[in-house]
């Protein structure tokens, strides 16, 4: 399948004015390729597995519209959306379908689907986005970020004090001031920004304790494309970044320290 990229803007476009920017995925590295070829066999067994497990939440077109999805925070992903799903690497979706993702409503299936019915799975998925001739060439610069990477700036409160402000001017609007999803503009946009602090339910911890420091930066780096996430590589510095997820990390751990007082009473 050829990968494509192109993100799509059209709600924050509106809002904010900022002319289209196009994504690649050049350099990404997959560490685990799906070995199972897209047969048409694949694909309807894979069909058929997202039907019976898949489709309550994510809806039987995997749009994101499924019965339960009114009742979930976050909702589930579309997974109709091109550009996200060409942006998943093969590793992505099936350690999704193994393990969940945490922070969400998405559960583990890894006892409930076998290994070989997880990778058709990712087949059918694909398929349904399969041959989009959508693609533009990357007008941004694109950093690789290696799986290892760590935070080179200490959490301290003048590294959180500076991350807040680059925060608050430039991420605000859409993950709201304290990074709960809850920005002015939010509502405009589709899919709606994370709320990357709050804790959703007892006994979890907030999305953000989840990602790792390099799926962060390349978050914050390049973009995530299908969302409105714009790649910020030409904007902050390599320690403003650093600086705006030691910000956003220490927001999480008000709200976990709150949630488990909240458990504790």
């Amino acid at each position: 399948m050829t990968i494509k990229k192109i993100l799509s803007l059209s709600a924050v476009l509106l809002v904010l004015g900022v002319p289209l920017v196009a994504f690649t995925t050049s350099g990404k590295q997959d560490a685990r390729k799906n070995p199972i070829p897209m047969t048409e066999k694949s694909v309807a067994s894979g069909k058929e597995v997202f039907f019976e497990y898949c489709a309550g939440c994510h809806g039987r077109r995997a749009d994101g519209r499924g019965l339960q999805a009114l009742n979930l925070d976050p909702k589930p992903q579309n997974l109709r959306n091109v550009e996200f799903v060409t942006y998943l690497t093969d590793e992505r979706f099936f350690s999704s379908l193994a393990g969940g993702v945490r922070g969400t409503s998405m559960p583990p299936f890894e006892l409930l689907i076998s290994e070989e019915k997880r990778w058709d799975v990712v087949n059918y998925l694909r398929s349904l986005t399969d041959g989009d001739a959508s693609g533009l060439p990357n007008s941004v610069a694109y950093q690789e970020v290696p799986a290892d990477t760590k935070n080179p700036v200490a959490l301290t409160d003048d590294s959180v004090r500076e991350g807040r402000g680059h925060f608050l001017n430039y991420c605000a609007s859409c993950h709201g001031a304290k990074a709960d999803g809850m920005g002015l503009i939010a509502p405009n946009l589709v899919p709606a920004p994370r709320n990357l602090v709050k804790v959703v339910s007892f006994g979890e911890k907030p999305f953000i304790d989840y990602l790792t420091d390099a799926r962060l930066y390349d978050s914050i780096t390049n973009g995530v494309p299908g969302t409105s996430m714009l790649p910020w590589i030409k904007v902050f510095t390599d320690q403003e970044r650093w600086q705006i997820i030691n910000f956003i990390r220490s927001e999480a751990t008000k709200e976990r320290e709150k949630s488990d007082q909240i458990q504790g009473t």
